[in-house]
């Protein structure tokens, strides 16, 4: 087994040879001893190995109430009355609530206006339909013609 198909093998496999498949644990036994390289890869992997399969670090209970009073007091240094964002300060900024009050009106106004001008007032309606409920859940329309 070369150096490099031994560094593949214990990249896909682990430091641990108990998990290597049997046919190559005894060319890489050999492999092993004859490179220090490999050795000192191998004990790297075994440190990497037990970060991964151990248990969690300690955390002190200082360091934990440290943190703790820190974000308590960025927590009370937050103005609590400050406005969230909402929409009309997204839309219209930071104007005075009367002045985007008299500009919603007035475009309710301006639209009213525009689609009342866009109908025209001379021309004969379009034929409805009449909508009756013969039950909760059906629907039937009267157009007129007999089915």
């Amino acid at each position: 087994m070369t150096d490099r198909q031994f560094l593949q093998c214990m990249d896909a496999y682990g430091a641990d040879p108990v998990r290597w498949p049997p046919e190559l644990r005894a060319a890489a036994e050999q492999a092993l001893a004859a490179s220090p390289a490999l050795r000192a890869a191998l004990r790297e992997a075994e440190a990497f190995d037990g970060l991964l399969g151990g248990l969690p670090p300690v955390v002190e209970e200082a360091r934990v109430s440290r943190l703790l009073s820190v974000v308590g007091e960025a927590a009370r240094a937050t103005p609590q009355n400050a406005a969230p964002e909402t929409l009309m300060v997204l839309l219209l900024g930071r104007m005075p609530r009367r002045m985007a009050a008299t500009l919603c009106v007035t475009l309710v106004a301006l639209g009213w206006l525009a689609g009342s001008l866009a109908l025209p007032t001379g021309l004969p309606r379009p034929p409805t339909r009449d909508v009756a409920l013969l039950s909760d859940d059906v629907v039937t329309l009267f157009d007129g013609d007999s089915r």
